[in-house]
């Protein structure tokens, strides 16, 4: 078969100073046993010398776009999304490896399966060298049914390891929000399945590099990030949970936690008699995420709000350990004494 009756592949890669892993990540590309791809880097004001490294490898299927200011990766990757030629897009981080086989294996997935429209896979994050720095496995789920519930309140799809149908963003109008600093590809992966299923490959096929500078390290940046879009799925479900957090979005108060415990509630009873999630997959998504505020809140609103959390009939779809539900029950029995 000649290259050119294959589909042409788009990897976008946004660059930020990123000359110290940026070769790498580019030959990872270069370098795949699948042939027809193109390389778009968006270079967003880098100043080390990522361009000229860019410039330097020479490949023909390079493009380079340079920012003319610094405008964040998702400006960046809408940018390539733009200039992308490829029936499907496949995103890639400065600082990453993809495996040889990468874009092969997901564009073989997506040409069989014509009602998936995006899917990652298993990665490994390592840190330091590529070859001898300590390795730890991240499996993905699998099913759509259940990644489709808890995009709602959980990002499951690893970006850099993702791949998706061109047409399907071109169509539904779907870029990354330029006005999230962090969680911006949650974000398009929750609006995404909406309009088509979505799933994880279970082979490894990345690399991910973990050190200072990731952005999951930016605790409470991402905190703010993470309530945000919680927040959304309740709203864009018809469900009110106005007026009962803060601007750094913290609970109010121990009223304002019973009253989402009552939003939670509410959501899921709403969306389990729906047909667009299966009522198992769509209550222990719920769950998850009233457990999740339940741990963000409690230093602040003190333990004693775990004996509202378990009054909740969600309260038994948490998938909590047994030590942290004996260490949840003791941390609320002391609260409760000094009152």
């Amino acid at each position: 078969m000649n290259v050119s009756d294959l589909p042409l592949v788009s990897v976008i890669i946004p660059v930020f100073n990123g000359a110290d892993y940026l070769s790498e990540s580019i030959i990872s590309i270069t370098e795949q046993t699948y042939p027809n791809i193109e390389i778009i880097v968006i270079d967003d004001c880098s100043s080390d010398n990522s361009v000229a490294l860019i410039e330097s490898m020479g490949a023909h299927n390079i493009t380079l776009l340079r920012n003319q200011k610094n405008s964040g990766v998702s400006a960046s990757r809408n940018r390539g999304i733009r200039a992308a030629k490829g029936k499907y897009i496949a995103f890639m981080d400065a600082d990453d490896i993809s495996v040889p086989h990468r874009i092969e294996r997901q564009v073989s997935f997506l040409e069989v399966n014509s009602d998936f429209g995006l899917i990652s896979s298993a990665y490994e994050t390592f840190e330091g060298d590529s070859l001898s720095g300590k390795r730890s496995l991240k499996v993905l789920p699998s099913d759509p049914d259940y990644i489709a519930a808890r995009l709602l309140f959980q990002c499951n799809i690893c970006c850099p390891a993702s791949m998706l149908r061109t047409e399907l963003l071109i169509h539904h109008g779907l870029y990354f929000d330029e006005s999230l600093s962090m969680c911006e590809d949650w974000e398009l992966w929750y609006r995404m399945s909406q309009f088509t299923r979505v799933s994880n490959l279970a082979d490894v096929l990345l690399y991910y590099r973990k050190h200072s500078n990731n952005a999951s390290n930016k605790r409470e940046e991402m905190h703010r990030s993470r309530m945000g879009l919680f927040l959304k799925s309740f709203r864009d479900y018809g469900v009110n949970v106005d007026g009962l957090f803060n601007d750094n979005f913290y609970l109010k108060g121990k009223a304002e936690f019973c009253a989402f415990i009552e939003s939670a509630e509410c959501f899921a009873n709403q969306n389990r008699a729906g047909q667009e999630f299966s009522e198992k997959e769509i209550i222990a998504a719920t769950a998850y995420a009233l457990y999740e505020i339940f741990k963000a809140n409690a230093m602040i609103l003190g333990y004693s709000i775990y004996d509202d959390l378990r009054s909740s009939w969600l309260y038994q779809y948490m998938d909590i350990s047994p030590k942290n539900r004996i260490r949840n029950f003791l941390r609320c029995k002391r609260a409760s004494l000094k009152f």
